[in-house]
């Protein structure tokens, strides 16, 4: 699968902590990036950052000398003035149109970075998810983000920031078992000799030759059987051997891809997934005809399978159906969104969406476990009138 564009839109008041407080850490916005850049092709097989904005008034106070470390990492300073009182929410705005217009400008953008740990970019994030757009949210590490924020989005990435040494004049030496340092003036004078070393009160004899040779024959006499056994151990263990590399190979081929702590490896699963249809949807009938058909392909029913025994998320299995059918979309298909599409287009198949409440992106699942919260179908009638 080819690697994905990336665009990055950063919250700068945010990001450091809003214009009342601003606490700009030293850190350069060129090493941002490449933390960001790095989690996306980790994440996502994102590759180079196609579209990079930080959003701010720039004008503040402390903000005007940043700005010239924000240009000459290559991300584009978008000015906001505010024109109401209302000067926290004004580069949020700016952002958010900013970052949908890309979306729908730009269709070969898939994955969208959004760099704050604001909560009022939720709707942005679930519109995005819409549109099969894969979501990073990144914040610095003393700033913690939105619970639902950090939920919402596909991976949350803490920002990392350089140690920086403390200056030399404030370097103190060390001493060990907590000993304080005495002024030059008190410290009493070193003697020109030494202390004799104390000797110990009992000293160590060497240990006789005889008992030595002894202790040698009795370990070789304790050895003797177990050399003897050698050729039959070593005949079991080759007969073992065959049947050990069968069982490592049949459970390397049943367990999922995985990352992390116990976590699937979703984009190296869907790595595997084939082109199983190239062309795009023109109708909501022919986008379900082509789900239809993605679905019969193996990898794609293996991959929505443990998707649906570890209830994923709706962008998850969005990846599957971007790697079989690259140009699948519900906007040319004339769907207004995602989830009612594929409510639509898995009507009569085994799988199904649920969500457990408005706040939650709906997950896939099976319909035979009737879990609760499962969203009923769409009818072809129901999209055309609009049913949500």
């Amino acid at each position: 699968m080819a690697t994905r564009n990336v665009a990055v839109f950063i919250d700068a008041e945010n990001l450091f902590k809003g214009y009342g407080k601003l606490d700009i850490p030293d850190v350069s916005m060129e090493d941002i990036l490449k933390q960001l850049e790095s989690a996306a092709a980790l994440a996502a097989d994102g590759g180079n950052i196609a579209v990079a904005r930080a959003y701010a008034d720039w004008n503040a106070l402390g903000l005007e000398d940043y700005r010239r470390d924000v240009e000459r990492a290559g991300v584009q300073t978008v000015q906001v003035f505010s024109v109401s009182k209302a000067e926290k929410n004004a580069a949020d705005i700016v952002l958010v149109v900013d970052c949908l217009r890309v979306a729908a400008e730009l269709e070969q953008i898939d994955v969208f970075v959004i760099v704050s740990a604001d909560g009022d970019f939720v709707p942005l994030v679930r519109r995005l998810h819409e549109l099969n757009k894969y979501v990073v949210g990144a914040t610095l590490p003393d700033h913690r983000p939105n619970n639902v924020l950090e939920r919402e989005v596909d991976q949350y990435v803490t920002l990392k920031l350089a140690a920086k040494p403390p200056p030399v004049a404030a370097l103190k030496p060390l001493f060990s078992s907590g000993e304080q340092a005495a002024p030059a003036e008190s410290r009493p004078r070193k003697s020109a000799r030494k202390a004799p070393a104390e000797k110990p009160a009992v000293e160590e004899q060497p240990e006789p030759r005889a008992t030595k040779a002894t202790a040698k024959k009795a370990a070789a006499k304790e050895d003797k059987p177990a050399k003897e056994d050698k050729p039959a151990k070593k005949a079991a263990a080759k007969k073992a051997e065959p049947a050990k590399k069968a069982s490592a190979k049949k459970s390397a081929s049943q367990a999922p891809a995985a990352a992390g702590k116990g976590k699937v490896n979703w984009h190296a699963l869907a790595q595997e997934i084939p082109v199983v249809h190239g062309e795009a949807a023109t109708s909501p009938e022919d986008y379900k005809a082509i789900i239809k058909k993605v679905l019969s392909d193996s990898k794609v029913r293996s991959f929505s399978d443990q998707l649906a025994n570890h209830g994923g998320p709706l962008p998850i299995l969005a990846m599957a159906i971007k790697a079989a059918a690259p140009k699948l979309s519900p906007s040319d298909a004339r769907v207004s969104s995602l989830s009612r599409a594929l409510r639509f287009a898995l009507a009569g198949t085994q799988y199904a969406l649920a969500r457990e409440s408005d706040d939650v992106q709906p997950v896939l699942v099976r319909r035979s476990t009737k879990p609760a919260g499962m969203l009923p179908d769409l009818s072809l009638d129901d999209i055309q009138r609009g049913v949500q």
